[in-house]
């Protein structure tokens, strides 16, 4: 009998394994796929490490940790899993993101954020054309993660796991003796069980009724253009949030290309048994209709596309608990485009063990 199982090895799935390894614990993991893929929501090349938007929310220590962490999973698999980029956050004075929160007073010389005013911004990032009144927050120790590189690199550290790919869990129970998970090949029994399964979570925990909502976003990738197309490279990322379009998000280009889409309002609701992963044209065409306005030329022909699941909550928290009904059952959910960042400091890896 294992001491833990672990069903989904994504990004949180896969530092929990990696996490409960280095703990000594021994591990039996499960994914449909061969992680990293392209069907759920860990995948698409990059995403952005950045402090501003927690400020002042319990996200803030723990995103702090999350770079250390990185930093250090960075060293230990000889692997370049991030770089500093910068990034903008930008916004209606009145809009989600600065109306009555702390991020108006954070920017100044004595801080690590700057607070830019519409002619800076087209200064320091002249591809970029903000409406009259955004508010930016630039934040220039904010990085990008190598997504996969990071997957991979968890996935390494957990390799003295037996890590099952290609065999989804069917069914899994608990008693006083621990619990058993089913798939289609076996039973595997083991003291403890944590359930990382992104947007496939509903159909394994049917019985909790979590308000989790998949969306389906896309992500696309656009050959750079223009006269600022060499400097696109170096930074900064930035999300934008735009009065009722929703929030639009760029990334500096890598060899696939000028990555952007937007964040949740894009989207539309789905589930994994009926996910449409065509990108239609009208799609495309919708976001290329952004570029034109807030940063004309920069999006030349499109390179790449790709579908991406949200798993979203209400508030866009993170569900992190045990079973109700079972506690050596735990549980993560609901990452709502946001919980990346978080996976080296995953608190599903970091249970007590088996006794105590």
């Amino acid at each position: 009998m294992h001491d833990f199982a672990v069903i989904g090895l994504g990004a949180i799935g896969s530092a929990t394994a990696a996490e409960l390894v280095r703990r000594g614990h021994s591990v039996v993991g499960f994914d449909r796929y061969t992680p990293p893929h392209t069907l759920g929501s860990a995948h698409s090349e990059t995403r952005m490490i950045r402090e501003a938007w927690y400020h002042g929310s319990p996200y803030m220590p723990l995103v702090r940790d999350a770079f250390r962490r990185w930093q250090k999973l960075e060293r230990s698999s000889g692997r370049a899993l991030l770089r500093t980029a910068g990034a903008l956050m930008m916004g209606p004075d009145d809009g989600r993101a600065f109306a009555g929160s702390p991020l108006r007073g954070i920017g100044g010389p004595d801080t690590d954020y700057v607070i830019l005013s519409e002619e800076e911004v087209v200064e320091r990032v002249p591809w970029l054309r903000p409406d009259p009144g955004t508010v930016t927050l630039y934040e220039p120790g904010a990085a990008i993660l190598s997504l996969e590189a990071c997957i991979e690199a968890m996935l390494e550290e957990a390799a003295n796991a037996d890590l099952r790919f290609g065999e989804p869990a069917v069914e899994w129970s608990a008693s006083a003796l621990g619990v058993r998970v089913r798939t289609e090949r076996g039973e595997y029994p083991a003291r403890r069980l944590a359930i990382v399964a992104g947007a496939w979570t509903p159909q394994l925990l049917p019985e909790l009724s979590l308000p989790l909502e998949v969306e389906r976003t896309v992500q696309y990738w656009f050959e750079p253009s223009g006269p600022h197309a060499d400097r696109l490279a170096a930074g900064p990322a930035w999300v934008w949030e735009l009065e009722r379009r929703g929030t639009w998000y760029g990334f500096p280009p890598t060899a696939r290309g000028l990555k952007a889409g937007m964040h949740f309002q894009a989207g539309r609701r789905t589930d994994v048994k009926r996910v449409d992963r065509e990108v239609g044209t009208a799609e495309t065409e919708d976001l290329r209709r952004l570029f034109a306005r807030y940063a004309p030329g920069v999006a030349g022909p499109l390179a790449h596309a790709s579908i991406c699941l949200y798993s979203n909550t209400p508030d866009e928290d993170f569900i992190l608990d045990r079973h109700p009904d079972h506690p050596g059952v735990m549980l993560f959910a609901g990452g709502s485009g946001h919980a990346f960042k978080f996976a080296p400091r995953s608190r599903v890896a970091h249970g007590r063990p088996p006794h105590g």
